[in-house]
């Protein structure tokens, strides 16, 4: 599966910075943060303290929120669809795929544990995060015969209109399994990691994008090999 940065614009163009004009960057600051970045990708919400640190609105965090959604859902059909989909079909599923993954973000477990200072210009946070095992479940009950009825409906050699219909049946099919198994959802080891809060050349404070995309890729394992 192609990896997530390279398949997709990157959501944290989103994501609200922390303006280093008002002062200096302590500690806390940075793990309040690294705490309100995720609550708001995630879990579509933010504290008071968040809001204040870096002047910004609910209205604000919901929108980097639907982004983040909208991200997810386009990650997936970009890994697991292959045809071209029609302008319709690709909105329609976006729409479907990201009200999908509103209901398994709300799982998400993550727990921003300390902060340190490294240097004038960066700091380190250190945050665990436990990975939903959503997509193990659906790969399970598809490998277990979920998706035989659809299979028999097709023929082994399609044409690009017989795929496209499948395809568009396998993403329904996929959903339907994934709101099944959501009662059942669990997790897998929880991972540690460091994540970056670096003063730019813009004088702002923000998440690398490589310390996120890290962060993201860890929240739902894909791993099913």
């Amino acid at each position: 599966m192609k990896g997530k940065a390279l398949a997709l614009t990157l959501t944290l163009a989103l994501l609200l910075p922390l303006s280093a004009c008002g002062g200096g960057l302590s500690a806390d600051d940075a793990k309040c943060y690294v705490q309100g970045v995720l609550d708001e990708n995630y879990l579509g919400k933010a504290d008071d303290d968040f809001l204040e640190l870096i002047d910004a609105s609910p209205e604000e965090v919901e929108e980097v929120y639907d982004g983040s959604l909208e991200t997810e859902a386009q990650f997936f059909l970009d890994s697991f669809v292959e045809s071209e989909l029609p302008q319709q079909d690709q909105e329609a599923l976006l729409e479907e795929l990201s009200t999908m993954y509103r209901q398994i973000y709300a799982h998400s477990k993550f727990t921003v544990e300390s902060a340190s200072q490294v240097d004038d210009t960066t700091f380190g946070v250190k945050v665990t995060v436990e990975p939903i095992d959503i997509f193990h479940l659906v790969a399970d009950e598809l490998n277990n015969g979920a998706a035989d009825e659809l299979n028999s409906r097709y023929p082994d050699m399609m044409t690009d209109e017989e795929y496209l219909a499948y395809e568009l049946e396998w993403v329904d099919l996929f959903m339907d399994l994934a709101y099944k198994k959501l009662p059942e959802l669990g997790y897998l080891e929880p991972q540690t990691l460091l994540v970056q809060v670096a003063l730019g050349d813009d004088d702002y404070w923000t998440i690398p994008d490589e310390d996120f995309w890290a962060v993201d890729a860890l929240v739902i394992d894909y791993n099913l090999g």
